[in-house]
């Protein structure tokens, strides 16, 4: 199975958000199916910046002889990854729920722990582990990682939890003060 699609909801009766993870077997006959997760605002307020600090390792990893400019190398790699994905139309699709088989049961499993594997020219590698035990692993590549943080930040507006979510900033809209001279 590979990921076909993801999709952030903020559910409010629950006042949690709602990760769906969107499986397409090897060929398209394939059954489809769907993992679902809970996210809650405290899991997403120490979750983030951990995810930030595995996206700027990632890219020192992947790319050494530019380690000293990681956070403004992330944020373009971001605006870049968030322009190709507005480009192709894959925001504005809907996500396809439906003929998915939920493989996490009826109610969607609640995140306790995230734990990020970073290795050299790999995917970033991303365990999520519910409290029902377990673990659910998702690896992601570059676009889909940029998707994923941008998909957090606009449902975690929406949830109105006040955690402000952002993106490093590039180093071209920020000029410290001992230059402005």
């Amino acid at each position: 199975m590979h990921l076909e699609q993801i999709n952030l909801s903020y559910v409010a009766k629950e006042d949690r958000i709602l990760f769906r993870i969107g499986l397409a077997g090897e060929t398209p006959e394939a059954e489809k199916s769907e993992v679902r997760l809970f996210f809650t605002r405290r899991l997403l307020q120490r979750m983030w910046p951990t995810l930030m600090e595995a996206m700027a390792t990632h890219m020192r990893l992947n790319r050494p002889e530019a380690a000293f400019a990681s956070e403004e190398i992330v944020s373009m790699d971001h605006d870049q990854a968030i322009n190709n994905i507005s480009q192709s139309g894959n925001f504005d699709q809907a996500y396809q729920a439906d003929n998915r088989k939920v493989i996490t049961g009826d109610a969607p499993l609640l995140i306790e722990t995230i734990q990020f594997h970073l290795q050299q020219n790999a995917l970033l590698w991303i365990q999520f582990y519910p409290t029902a035990g377990g673990t659910i692993d998702v690896k992601l590549n570059s676009e889909l990682l940029h998707g994923f943080c941008k998909l957090l930040i606009d449902t975690e507006k929406i949830s109105e939890w006040g955690l402000e979510l952002k993106m490093p900033k590039s180093s071209e809209t920020y000029v410290p003060s001992h230059m402005l001279n």
